[in-house]
């Protein structure tokens, strides 16, 4: 379990034996969702925050009408989820998350972020100014979504979005499945096969199988601006 933690954000900086002391003296628990598991409601009470120590996750939140919109795709092992919610002192988390894949998730109590550490652990400072820089990085990730999602066009949106996860060597990171792609994008799988075809005809983009590489960043570069 505290492997995945030697990557996570949360942790920077502290070694394992202090990491689980602090685990230890937080009642985190770990626990193992199946594939589409629900590991917490848009209406549930937002008394923890998590961290994936295994899997994949996906952040989702439902229209009335109860369309799915996907609010963002976790797969790298110590990420951290749910830990916006926490602080807001809402009723409930506004989202609801949900097992992509087999995920083993850590769950840390909120209340152990608000005050001293009862057993005065040395790292409880460091863990909190470790999340200041966490709220720091989320701030600007939304700016870039925001970016996206008011980029106009579906061809824009996507040139958006492919710069945004290409690799130097053209291919991208998270690799999204063409659902996931319509999901975060928010229109029609349909849709964003016709224009994936379009693009990939004009020379956009290539198909390797199930996944997308862009050749050439320059000429996506044009296409977003």
């Amino acid at each position: 379990m505290y492997g995945a933690l030697a990557d996570s954000p949360l942790f920077s900086g502290i070694n394992m034996e202090d990491a689980r002391a602090c685990l230890e003296c937080s009642g985190a628990q770990d626990k193992l969702h199946p594939k589409g598991g629900q590991i917490f409601g848009e209406d549930d009470p937002p008394v923890r925050l998590y961290v994936l120590l295994e899997g994949s996750v996906t952040v989702l939140r439902h229209s009335s009408g109860g369309r799915r919109a996907v609010i963002a795709r976790i797969d790298r092992p110590g990420e951290l989820f749910g830990e916006v919610y926490v602080f807001l002192g809402r009723p409930g988390y506004g989202c609801s998350v949900e097992a992509e894949s087999t995920a083993r998730v850590l769950g840390i109590p909120c209340r152990f972020f608000y005050g001293t550490c009862e057993k005065n652990c040395s790292v409880h400072s460091r863990l909190i100014r470790n999340m200041l820089g966490i709220f720091a990085r989320k701030a600007f990730f939304l700016s870039q979504r925001v970016a996206l999602l008011s980029a106009g066009s579906l061809r824009r949106k996507l040139a958006c979005l492919l710069l945004e996860c290409r690799q130097a060597d053209g291919s991208l990171r998270p690799d999204m499945n063409r659902e996931q792609m319509a999901e975060y994008l928010g229109v029609t799988r349909p849709s964003l096969s016709r224009e994936l075809a379009a693009m990939r005809a004009e020379g956009l983009l290539r198909m390797e199988g199930r996944s997308i590489r862009v050749p050439d960043a320059g000429a996506l570069q044009d296409v977003y601006e």
